[in-house]
């Protein structure tokens, strides 16, 4: 079985190209549903965010398949972002996963958001019976993300996109206590910017979702102010910080919203921070006036970097964690693919004894119970000891695709067909709970 993965993320290209071929909730749930038109997929979870796109697919399907297929979901040319995927197979994806889940990979070193972020996809595709062979992964993936914040400091003091808006609303205003924040979209993003507002001492906060029930909540937490999106454009007028983070299509602030709301008061002093993808502030909002600033994810990279450098050295003990789990991993993977082998080797085996013993006894009536037993004894003794070199060679070839072959060969050479216990399981990796 083979795991690729195919995406690009911060690193490998800007959020012009990031925000058109990133996948909504809605599109992710189309994905899953449209996926048994590939026969060879066998499993797949997709994570995406405003930072990734990520698919993890378990099969071998052809890398132009899962492209073609992202084409569809999305309406964009692969030829328009082909140069800055990332496509990893086997050993380098699970340490692409591993890297991802610790925090290793983020924008910000060491964050934890992203945990929760991957554990959720892992969930969805779940849900829709998508993840396949890819189940044991994710619950390694989310077993290192754990240990990494739980064993190291690597998110110990880590500048957050929260953090970063708060601490660039200070640099230019001073004192933000007085001023009026509007935070459009509460989910993840928005209530962690949201907190840090109130946290910092913003005592008046607008909180707007197109989810009537997820503002409600936020705002009974933070004594905040819940607003219509109808009238977006008039909370907008009396905000100094405008933060907008939601998981819609197309723009949510567009530019004749910024006119009626900013009219006769385009040299106020105005932030806004567009922290989704694809971006929900049209860009030509930043050229309405002197006093508005725009900023997107891409532009605080800067500021969210300040600290990296204090973590850097608990991230060489999350690179530690990463090379154990994936030891680990790749045995019981090895394991899993020549299990089925050992066990029908073993079962013919003893069938094969059993059948033979039965017919020795019936011709020895007069054993004793005890002399049965020795033979019985004797002879599993001796399937036993005859297979155990052969089971030591087994275990090592699940481990080394070269070996593959040996294994096909010892299936025809003894005619034996895998055991069905219709007994699978898979880890839960809804268990393991990201750290917060």
């Amino acid at each position: 079985m083979q795991i690729q993965t195919i995406g690009l993320n911060h690193h490998t290209a800007p959020l012009e190209i990031r925000e058109r071929v990133s996948l909504t909730p809605d599109q992710v749930r189309q994905a899953y549903k449209t996926r048994r038109g590939f026969a060879r997929i066998e499993g797949v979870v997709i994570v995406s965010t405003c930072n990734r796109t990520e698919l993890y697919v378990a099969g071998a399907v052809a890398l132009g398949e899962v492209l073609s297929w992202w084409e569809s979901l999305t309406g964009v040319e692969r030829a328009d972002f082909v140069d800055y995927l990332y496509w990893y197979q086997d050993a380098e994806a699970y340490d692409h996963l591993f890297r991802v889940a610790s925090g290793l990979d983020s924008m910000v070193l060491g964050e934890t958001q992203i945990l929760g972020q991957v554990k959720d996809a892992y969930q969805l595709a779940d849900a829709y019976k998508a993840v396949g062979p890819l189940h044991r992964l994710f619950h390694y993936a989310l077993r290192v993300g754990k240990r990494a914040h739980s064993e190291t400091g690597i998110s110990h003091n880590a500048l957050s996109m929260g953090h970063a808006v708060v601490e660039l609303a200070k640099k230019v205003f001073g004192d933000i206590a007085p001023l009026t924040a509007l935070v459009v979209g509460t989910g993840d993003m928005g209530a962690l910017v949201s907190r840090h507002l109130h946290a910092s001492g913003v005592q008046k906060i607008l909180v707007a979702n197109r989810t009537a029930d997820n503002a409600r909540a936020l705002a009974r937490e933070l004594d905040a102010t819940i607003v219509e999106l109808t009238h977006l454009d008039e909370a907008m007028r009396q905000s100094d910080i405008i933060v907008s983070s939601t998981s819609a299509p197309a723009p949510v602030i567009t530019i004749p919203m910024a006119r009626r709301a900013f009219k006769g008061q385009t040299q106020r002093l105005r932030f806004l921070f567009d922290l989704a993808v694809p971006r929900d502030v049209d860009p030509g909002v930043a050229k309405l006036g002197s006093g508005i600033f725009l900023y997107d994810v891409d532009d605080l990279k800067g500021i969210v970097q300040a600290n990296r450098l204090q973590r850097q050295k608990e991230a060489i003990k999350v690179e530690r964690i990463i090379r154990e789990e994936q030891e680990t991993f790749v045995e019981e993977l090895g394991a899993t693919r020549v299990g089925p082998v050992i066990r029908s080797l073993r079962e013919k085996a003893e069938n094969i004894r059993q059948t033979e013993l039965t017919k020795a006894l019936d011709r020895l009536p007069n054993l004793t119970e005890q002399e049965r037993a020795v033979v019985d004894d004797a002879t599993r003794l001796m399937i036993n000891k005859f297979l155990n070199d052969a089971m030591v060679s087994i275990r090592s070839w699940g481990n080394d695709g070269d070996k593959a072959v040996y294994i096909e060969a010892l299936r025809d050479l003894f005619r034996l067909t895998e055991p069905d216990d219709g007994n699978e399981q898979h880890p839960v990796a809804g268990d393991v709970a990201p750290e917060q």
